[in-house]
């Protein structure tokens, strides 16, 4: 029986408190990636996972964990103790348009960027099975800047290894479903930020071109 690393620690999931706002997603000023300061990766590697790592190294690590397992069997256990740390998601996200379409199982996400422009995830599934092909996903892409997050192909995941060959495989869906759920919701979240922050812009223009203009006249004054 694959007991898994030591370092992780798996403690009941605790339920979310009521209607938490998303803006309240755990952040920690000196990590990307606070939920999850290390991965579930083999013990004599873990230590060389830092929590400021990019998507691309997270998505390395991640694709050595699995591939270091190398039967079926225990690289699904390996998504089963993935899913016992899964941040624990509010009832209150649990509605339609969070749903991810197209998965065998269901499954909700949400999402938000932070002050920092960071994109902040939260995702939860019927299956224990997809909650961890959930929380590989969180750890890599939670707090990653949302060019990283675009910059993830389906491609990128095929080193995990857990589903089968086939392409039509509900597991194989499942990754590239949910990926192209929070990309998708990235996108949104990029255009929010930008429309956002275009009347901030218009206005200080026109404030310095009301100054420059105050200028002008008192350049003309001073001439005369």
């Amino acid at each position: 029986m694959d007991a898994g690393p030591s370092h992780i620690h798996l403690n009941p999931r605790t339920p979310a408190s009521k209607n938490p706002p998303i803006s309240r997603f755990p952040l920690n000023p000196t990590s990307k990636n606070p939920i999850f300061p290390l991965s579930c990766v083999a013990i004599e590697h873990y230590n060389k996972v830092q929590p400021s790592s990019s998507v691309s190294e997270k998505l390395q690590r991640l694709g050595f964990e699995f591939r270091s397992l190398p039967a079926p069997i225990d690289r699904v256990r390996r998504l089963l103790k993935y899913a016992e740390i899964l941040p624990p998601f509010d009832e209150s996200w649990r509605v339609q348009e969070n749903r991810v379409q197209g998965c065998a199982t269901q499954v909700w996400l949400e999402a938000a960027m932070d002050g920092n422009g960071a994109t902040r995830f939260r995702i939860d599934s019927d299956s224990e099975i997809t909650k961890g092909f959930c929380s590989c996903l969180i750890w890599v892409l939670d707090g990653a800047a949302a060019e990283e997050v675009l910059s993830v192909r389906a491609d990128d995941l095929v080193a995990m290894n857990v589903g089968l060959p086939s392409k039509g495989n509900s597991r194989v869906n499942a990754w590239n479903n949910v990926l192209m759920s929070m990309q998708r919701r990235t996108k949104v979240l990029v255009e929010e930020r930008r429309t956002e922050c275009v009347p901030s812009f218009i206005c200080c223009n026109q404030t310095q071109l009301i100054r420059d203009d105050c200028i002008f006249d008192i350049s003309i004054g001073d001439d005369s």
